[in-house]
Order: structure tokens, then C-alpha cells, then sequence
């Protein structure tokens, strides 16, 4: 997989999440980043804001993930 739409698609489809698209914005741990990618590990690669790097995030640790309009799109159980 990877920073593709369709790396997104495979972590989306494995997981059980909804479709989520690349460039959403999140929260991971409270750390403000966008969806970049997915990777091999099932997990989304996030771009965070503060420091610009992409980071293996698994979307059922501390996310939330928000659609355009800012409405929440999902929310793992401890986000």
C-alpha cells in the first residue's frame, strides 16, 4: 500500500471503517494531521501539522477522523 487514495481504500475496507478520503483532516492523540495514506500494517499514515512528518497511525488509537464541514466521520473508542 501506499500515500494513495487507494492505499486509504484497502485500511478502510480491512478495518471496517467508513470510506474516508485522503486529505481528511484528524486528530491523533490529540495532534492535529491529515489522512496521507495507508500502509501495510493496516494503518493510516498521517501527516501532522506542528512538524510536517508522516507517521503509521492505527485508526482504533486515540483518532478522530472529520468531514469537510467539520462533523465527525469517526471516532475510535478511547478518541
Amino acid at each position: 500500500m501506499s500515500n494513495t487514495q487507494d492505499g486509504i481504500n484497502r485500511v478502510c475496507d480491512y478495518r471496517g471503517l467508513p470510506k474516508i478520503k485522503k486529505g481528511s483532516r484528524c486528530l491523533v492523540d490529540g495532534k492535529d494531521g491529515v489522512i496521507f495514506g495507508g500502509n501495510h500494517s493496516a494503518n493510516f499514515n498521517v501527516k501532522f501539522s506542528d512538524t510536517g512528518r508522516v507517521l503509521n497511525c492505527h485508526p482504533e488509537y486515540k483518532m478522530t477522523i472529520f468531514l469537510p464541514n467539520g462533523d465527525i466521520l469517526y471516532q475510535s473508542k478511547d478518541g
